[in-house]
């Protein structure tokens, strides 16, 4: 699979976990999905280090 469709199927998971969290945000597992589509949208920045630096 080609980088660029690793990192866009990383956002397109990464706003799906917001977009749902969001909907649910008057619940604690609610809140705890946004944080984990945040943490997913900054994955992107290590995937493309790990790219750049030395992976793949």
């Amino acid at each position: 699979m080609d980088e660029l469709n690793v990192m866009l199927f990383i956002v397109l998971v990464a706003l799906l976990t917001m977009t749902v969290g969001f909907a649910a945000r008057e619940r604690d597992w609610g809140i705890a999905l946004i944080g984990l589509g945040i943490v997913g949208v900054m994955s992107i920045l290590g995937y493309k280090m790990y790219i750049t630096f030395g992976g793949v």
